[in-house]
């Protein structure tokens, strides 16, 4: 379920709301490693955007430094899948200096690595008794802190999540134990926002419960995750932001409308507040509803 834009690229790529797929399930899928990582015609826009972040704004970096060994791996690899697709597999206009004052140059290999493609990158390493996040390039996070989550095990990282405690919490620590080098998976999700870009700094919990819907967009994360030689684990978050309202003219927009306003149907009180849709979800699904009326 695609879109024509402008530069030939397609838009919205994905439409997890719309594949039947239930929200705040894990639907992680093996993806063939030539379809690990995603480029399209945004690239570029999209690495200064994160550039400009990098450069200002210093929660977007965390780094062990005992990751050194994951962070080149994990650059070298997408270096490769780069060349593979040819693109110049350099990191793209990156900053002269990090928020902090260190010259880029200076700069970890996870800092290179992200500045070659679109993706926010996350190491995560196991521990004695749980997997956590030992490094991170996240530019653009869907209402969150990196520093909340950094060195901190997984059920700390999600314990806000609706669903988290229990099979799920284990189910995903199974995946990631058994995940094989070269053997990558990959999931969607979706969330709606007004107004903003692809960088939504700050804790959901913080911020008030939306209550218009003045220029829905609807954004979705591409996740993959790789397992590394060193036994770490590379997850990649790819965001990719667009206006509720193109479906109108999308082929099939009709179909792309009515399924979201399903999902958001779908939602309980936890699923609603966790996205920040509880005083909306009623007004947006009937505007989604119209909207496919009218595109019919």
């Amino acid at each position: 379920m695609t879109e024509p834009v402008q530069g030939g690229d397609v838009r919205p790529r994905h439409t997890p709301w719309a594949g039947g797929k239930k929200p705040f399930s894990i639907a992680m899928s093996p993806i063939a490693l030539e379809d690990w990582l995603e480029n399209d015609d945004r690239r570029l826009a999209d690495l200064a955007e994160k550039a400009g972040v990098l450069s200002r704004v210093g929660d977007a970096v965390r780094i062990r430094p005992d990751t050194a060994a994951s962070q080149a791996e994990a650059r070298d690899l997408i270096a490769a899948d780069l060349v593979r697709q040819g693109l110049d597999p350099r990191p793209v206009a990156p900053p002269e200096r990090l928020a902090d004052g260190t010259p880029f140059a200076e700069a970890p290999p996870l800092l290179d690595a992200a500045m070659m493609l679109s993706d926010d990158l996350v190491i995560m390493r196991r521990g004695e008794e749980a997997w956590s996040l030992a490094a991170g390039v996240v530019a653009f996070p869907s209402g969150w802190h990196l520093p909340e989550k950094f060195d901190r095990p997984m059920n700390a990282i999600h314990q806000s999540v609706p669903g988290w405690a229990g099979p799920m919490a284990m189910r995903v620590a199974r995946i990631f134990d058994n995940l094989s080098v070269d053997a990558p998976v990959w999931r969607l999700n979706w969330s709606i926002q007004f107004g903003g870009g692809l960088s939504l700094a700050g804790s959901k919990h913080d911020k008030p419960q939306a209550t218009g819907i003045a220029a829905p967009l609807v954004r979705v994360e591409r996740q993959t995750l790789r397992r590394l030689t060193t036994g770490d684990l590379l997850f990649t978050i790819k965001v990719m932001v667009d206006p509720v309202e193109a479906f109108a003219g999308h082929p099939d927009g009709a179909h792309l409308a009515t399924s979201l306003a399903d999902q958001l149907d779908g939602l309980d009180a936890a699923q609603l507040a966790y996205k920040g849709l509880t005083k909306v979800r009623d007004t947006l699904a009937a505007r989604l509803r119209d909207l496919a009326a009218a595109t019919v």
